[in-house]
């Protein structure tokens, strides 16, 4: 009986270690494949991540990219705005200064040459309030004897400089102001400087 005892132990031992066992291995594939679909699900999640920061970090590259395009254009829309604002007041300044009296008899009397044919032409001059003495000193002078009415000068405080003239009877009006020069010379000059800065 003792052997049929320690046969069934060894038996209840047996088949105890191999239900041990199939439990191991069963709890270790479970713990296995548990273990696998964890590692997977942080690799899926690794990688949208990872996806997810290169398109955000090319979305601000390409947001970084455009800031700079657009301050450069910026700039260069300021540099110009700023040239031509100088250019105009260098202008402004220069055409000022060359519209002298002796200047502005100069042009009246091409004007006149060219088209006052008749002599009995009434001629009329719109000038600088500062100006109108001394162009009208200059006038009496060069244009003595020329026609036989002296042009009339009116001063115009809207003029700052320079002069506009009218020959009645041929309807000729000239505007040789510092304004009429300096924006036909700004008109030239412009678009010169805006190539320049391309």
């Amino acid at each position: 009986m003792a052997e049929d005892l320690q046969s069934l132990l060894t038996k209840i031992n047996e088949e105890g270690v191999k239900r041990a066992e199939a439990e191991r291995a069963r709890i270790l594939a479970e713990a296995k494949a548990e273990a696998e679909k964890i590692v997977s699900a942080a690799k899926a999640e690794a990688e949208q991540q990872r996806q997810a920061a290169a398109a955000e970090a090319e979305n601000l590259r390409e947001r970084g990219e455009s800031a700079v395009k657009q301050a450069a254009r910026d700039v260069l829309l300021e540099l110009r705005a700023e040239l031509e604002r100088r250019l105009k007041l260098a202008i402004d300044g220069a055409a000022r200064e060359a519209l002298t009296p002796a200047l502005m008899t100069e042009i009246v009397r091409a004007v006149l040459t060219a088209f006052a044919a008749n002599p009995n032409a009434e001629v009329t001059i719109r000038t600088a309030v500062a100006d109108t003495a001394a162009l009208d000193a200059a006038l009496r002078g060069a244009l003595a004897g020329s026609f036989r009415s002296q042009p009339r000068l009116f001063p115009d405080s809207a003029i700052t400089g320079g002069l506009e003239v009218e020959v009645s009877d041929s309807g000729v009006y000239f505007d040789f102001t510092d304004e009429a020069i300096s924006a036909l010379v700004t008109a030239y000059a412009g678009p010169r400087l805006a190539e320049l800065l391309k």
